[in-house]
């Protein structure tokens, strides 16, 4: 799972679903927090002391990832950077210093926002020509779900096919492919990006993927997290 932006309704939502689904291991990719000050205005920013003008502490978030592999993601790297390490409590390093990726034998799982974006078709982005170990690229940062396979070319950049995402059913991944598999949020995103909230089931054993998403908390946040970039290509 992945892209929070501090939606604890949410993720309370999808950690229920999850405990459910009895998996070996949960990830989160990362953005679990939502900062205020956006991208442009960090560079003169300047922390007055209070912690709400750059995120809401709700260490609810941590407590109820307590146990849940972290991936940090743009949101936790630029609150790093905005607040003073003394200032920050306790129950946020977890968040703000989780590692930018996790790898396996079988994939790599990370946040996204470093990756090389490529705008396949209008509006639609996939990090098609990133170099990862493994076969597949697991990752977040653009509020979609969706899946790609990667065909290699003589010349010129990878190909990259865009196979139909089935929610609830196991997809298989060929054992001579290489695919991005694109988690989906937590958080509300547009319509066109997949139901929300989602995240998806990758069975490394089974080499499948399969894609989930819950009904609607009954009392959303009422500020949505600020949208991301068409082009997802926000670096710290």
């Amino acid at each position: 799972m992945t892209d929070v932006h501090g939606d604890t309704a949410r993720l309370r939502a999808v950690l229920g679903a999850i405990r459910e689904q009895r998996v070996d291991r949960v990830i989160c990719l990362g953005d679990v927090l939502e900062c205020r000050v956006g991208k442009r205005e960090a560079a003169g920013y300047t922390f007055g002391g209070r912690l709400t003008d750059v995120f809401d502490p709700d260490p609810e978030l941590a407590r109820l990832l307590d146990g849940v592999r972290l991936v940090r993601g743009n949101q936790e790297e630029r609150i790093r950077a905005l607040v003073p390490e003394a200032a920050l409590p306790g129950w946020t390093r977890p968040l703000l210093h989780a590692p930018r990726e996790h790898r396996t034998g079988f994939a790599l799982y990370c946040h996204g926002h470093p990756l090389p974006w490529r705008e396949l078709e209008p509006g639609l982005w996939c990090p098609a020509d990133a170099d990862f170990p493994g076969r597949a690229l697991v990752h977040g940062h653009h509020h979609r779900s969706a899946l790609y396979r990667l065909w290699p070319t003589r010349t010129g950049p990878v190909r990259a096919e865009r196979l139909p995402v089935r929610f609830g059913t196991p997809i298989p991944l060929a054992p001579d492919g290489r695919y991005v598999v694109n988690v989906g949020s937590v958080a509300p995103c547009a319509p066109d990006r997949g139901p929300s909230p989602a995240w998806a089931v990758v069975d490394e054993a089974a080499s499948t993927v399969t894609y989930h998403h819950a009904p609607h908390p009954t009392a959303p946040r009422p500020l949505d997290p600020r949208p991301t970039d068409p082009r997802p290509t926000e670096k710290q």
